[in-house]
Parts: structure tokens; sequence; C-alpha cells
């Protein structure tokens, strides 16, 4: 039996997909008008209107063959091992294009993604990975990573975000999750790789009581102990540990470009549940006006600010809506940290809230997020050389790789002449925590005047000099000199500068 090839316009989808399900998996029309409108439709309604589909059937999906293999083919009813993959483009598109050498590039730049449907009936829809270019609503700011693949025989790449739905037996949440966090970063650095279901499996069965097939879920725990035996230096955070820094330290991570492991739960209606936060939504700068100031709980510095008139915002404490990947909802969603599920149709879910969220560093990255920050406050205010009295400033904490980031600055206007250079030349670990300094009026421009560069390799942050790197404020630099453990300091004005925004890759309407 050969490929077949369907190709379909807007107007053309729902036919396209029951076409498939009738001549292709042998389906009663009513339960394939069923499997459309329950499990597919949402997800094609998000895209443009100009998207065109190319279907393929008889396709090997790495990601569901593993699951057949080690589950499905078991059973006695039975499932086919072959998925059928849609490509999409943007416009118009016939299958004699696809044999003409001329049209490839332009092939190439209107290719969007694609979905594959998978034999697990009602729930078909399997790997994905869609460029937010495809959607109605692109105005976000999130973590992706190349794929290649390939669409009636021509090679393509796509840039976005791994997603599936839980066929709700070998994957439910958890595991998608975990897959997808592993399918970026196993495409993005060599340093990880890719992991099927089997794998995740696998993994977990040391540190579990009864059997993993047909799942019932995992556990924050086993979720963050299945990512450090994936070679992660993982780092759970709880909403009733961190109080109110508990959302602002999401919103760091995302701004580091760091998927996030989110764990929702409404427990009064017995919901629990994990997806992933990969960004947020472009533009909101404006709100900055509606900034309140910053609430330092360390008394000592809160005292400190009092006798010198100093007042804190944290960019972390912006209003905004951050970008969800959930294997129950159709790709991309956003929503708030106090309603992070919100796109969901009944309350019992709109009303979750999140209860932990994991963070899946490098493993030598020592130097969490809040004590990070922390430390970056406590110098900006107690010195040894703190910020002017009477003054108001924004902090914008991030994490950065060392070599991204001196990338940018070698190319960014703003930083010139001998800072330019001194911070290119110096030695730095493979991540850095980068505080930005700023004011209102600036940072609404997207600009800063000051910065901070600070070791994320050194968790010691009780000798005030040990994490810094070199910092540049208020028309001073000061360069922690290793060897000596002294901070030399000079003067040198910094003009202001574009912010560093290289985390996220931004998409627009």
């Amino acid at each position: 039996m050969g490929i077949s090839v369907y190709i379909a316009s807007r107007d053309d989808r729902a036919k396209l997909i029951k076409t498939i399900l009738l001549e292709e998996y042998g389906l009663e029309e009513s339960f394939s008008e069923q499997i459309y409108n329950e499990n597919v439709k949402s997800h094609f309604e998000i895209l443009k209107d100009k998207i065109s589909f190319l279907a393929e059937t008889c396709y090997v999906d790495s990601f569901y063959r593993d699951s057949y293999y080690h589950y499905f083919s078991s059973k006695l009813n039975c499932y086919s091992r072959d998925c059928v993959r849609i490509s999409l483009f943007d416009g118009e598109v016939y299958e004699e294009d696809f044999a003409v050498s001329d049209k490839y590039i332009s092939l190439q730049k209107r290719y969007r993604g694609f979905y594959v449907l998978r034999p697990t009936f009602p729930h078909i829809i399997g790997r994905s990975v869609i460029s937010p270019m495809a959607l109605k609503d692109s105005d976000m700011r999130i973590c992706v990573s190349d794929f290649s693949t390939t669409a009636n025989g021509l090679k393509f790449k796509i840039c976005g975000f791994p997603h599936s739905s839980q066929d709700t037996e070998t994957i439910t949440c958890a595991e998608t999750t975990l897959w997808a966090v592993m399918e970026y970063f196993g495409n993005k650095y060599p340093y990880y790789k890719p992991v099927q279901p089997s794998k995740i499996i696998q993994q977990l069965n040391d540190l579990s009581y009864e059997r993993q097939v047909p799942s019932r879920g995992l556990a924050v725990h086993q979720i963050s102990y299945a990512l450090k035996e994936f070679g992660f230096g993982t780092r759970i955070y709880g909403k009733k540990q961190y109080g109110d820094e508990f959302e602002r330290l999401l919103s760091c991570y995302v701004e580091s470009g760091i998927p996030l492991v989110v764990a929702i739960q409404n427990e009064g209606a017995g919901i629990g549940h994990a997806l992933l936060a990969v960004g947020r939504e472009n533009d909101y700068l404006t709100r900055f006006d509606e900034l309140k100031p910053y609430i330092i709980h360390d008394s000592d510095l809160r005292q400190a600010m009092g006798r010198k008139n100093i007042k804190v915002y944290d960019y972390d404490s912006m209003s905004k809506r951050f970008v969800f990947i959930d294997d129950n909802r159709p790709v991309y969603q956003k929503a708030t940290l106090t309603r992070p599920a919100e796109h969901y149709p009944t309350d019992e879910w709109r009303n979750c809230t999140i209860t932990h969220f994991i963070a899946p560093l490098y493993p030598k990255i020592y130097l969490e997020a809040f004590q990070a920050k922390q430390y970056v406050i406590k110098f900006l205010i107690t010195g040894p050389q703190p910020i002017l009295q009477h003054s108001e400033y924004v902090f914008r904490v991030f994490l950065a790789s060392s070599r991204s980031y001196k990338h940018e600055l070698a190319r960014n206007a703003g930083v010139h002449g001998e800072l330019k250079h001194l911070m290119i030349e110096a030695p730095m670990p493979k991540f850095i925590w980068v505080a930005e300094i700023s004011t209102k009026e600036l940072i609404k421009e997207g600009k800063a005047n000051g910065l901070m560069i600070v070791d994320a390799t050194e968790a010691n942050i009780y000798h005030k000099v040990n994490p810094l790197i070199m910092a540049v404020f208020d028309g001073n630099l000061l360069v922690s000199e290793k060897s000596s453990g002294k901070l030399e300091s000079k003067q040198l004005n910094l003009h202001p500068f574009s912010i560093y925004e290289y985390n996220l890759k931004s998409y627009e309407l």
C-alpha cells in the first residue's frame, strides 16, 4: 500500500480529517465526526484562514511507534502502527509544486510546521511542531528550537515548540510535558537528547512502587526526578514556600528562556495537571505606569531604602499573559499566572491555580533565581558602592549564556568604547545572571542605563564580591578581581542601551 496525499484549504479541513479517518482507518462516519468536533477542530480553529494542509498517510512517527511497540501492540484490539502527517503551508499549495525545483525556496518560506494524527482514537493529535506564524494570534515571545522534517519528499525546517496531546494510556500530562522538554532541549543543545515515552517510564521505575502503564500521571517530585536523571540540575519552587516571590521567580525564569514545568490544581474539583510555561506576550511595556514599588521583606534592607529614599521596581512584577503548552488544549495558549487555565471551557478548570513549578537548569548553574535576585538588590542598596540616594530604579534579572550575551553585546550600539572591550574580554562562566538597571521611562523604550553581571556558578552570595563579575551604574564601573578578591572601581559613564531580549524569539501579529 502506497502513501496517499491529500491537500485541503481552510474550508476543506474538516472534510480532510473525516476522509482520512473513514478511508485510512475504517472508522464509522459518526465516530469520525465526533473525533473531529471534540478532539481536532479546536487545534485548527487557531490557525490563519490562508493556511493550507498537505496530508500524507503511512507516516512512521517515532514518538507513537515507541508507545505502539511497548504497549498498544500487546492489546487484543488491533492498532495501526502508522500515522498521518499534516504539513502546514502559508497560502495555496499544490502537489505538483513539490516536483518543481524552482518552487522549493518558496515552499520553505511558507512552511509553518506539522501535526501528526495517530490511531489512538479519539485522542488522535500526536507530535506536532507549529510555528506561531501559522496562528491568528501570533503576538508572543517564546522558547523555540529548530526541527528538521519532510513533506511530500522534500526536506523542511521549522522553528517552534513541540506539542502533543495525551493518549491517556501510555502518556498523560506529566509524560507529554517531560517529552516536550526533552524534545526542545535535545534539538537545541548537543548536551541533551530527546527521549521517548518508554525511556521516561524506565527512568521512573526505581522511584515507583507500582506499575507505570497504563499511566496514572506523575507527582511533582517524580517529574523533577526524571528531569534530573535526564541531565538537568532541577529546582522545585512551591507557592507556599516563596509566597509573593513565587510568580516573580516564574517570570524571571521565563524571561531567561527556560521552559518551566508548571503544576496546577483545583483541589475541590479533584483536578491536578501539568503544563509548560514557554514564553509571554510580546509587548506589555506600556503598563509600567501601573507598576508598584517592590516590597522587600528583609528589614535591614527596607530600613536602608527608607533612609536613602530609594524606590525599587521589579520588572517581573509587571502584569502580563504567559504562553503555555498544554496537552489538553491547542498549542500556545495565553493566560495569566493567577488564572493559568483560563482557556478551558469549565469553571472547575478555570479556577485552577499554580502550586509548583520546576526549573530544568543546566547542572553547573549553582546560583538559582531567588538567591541571584536577592544578591542584586542587596548589592545595589548597601554597596560596597550603592546606588545614589533619592533615586528610583527598575531592575530586570535574567539568566543568559555568556557566549550569546557577548555576541549580542558586540552588536549593541548603545554599549561602546572601553566598556564594550572590557565586557567582551572579561572571563565568564558558561552561564551568567544579568541585572539590567533602568528607569520607568527608559524601560518603556526597551532601554537600560546600568547593569550587573553575576557568576551563575558561584553559590556563595554572602561574600559581597564573590559572585560579581562586573557592574556599571551611576557613572561608576566596578570589576571584581578574582585573584585578590578585591573590588576595583573607576569612573565610567554608560549611556542608555537596548535591553537584552534574545532568550525568547519574538513573533508579531
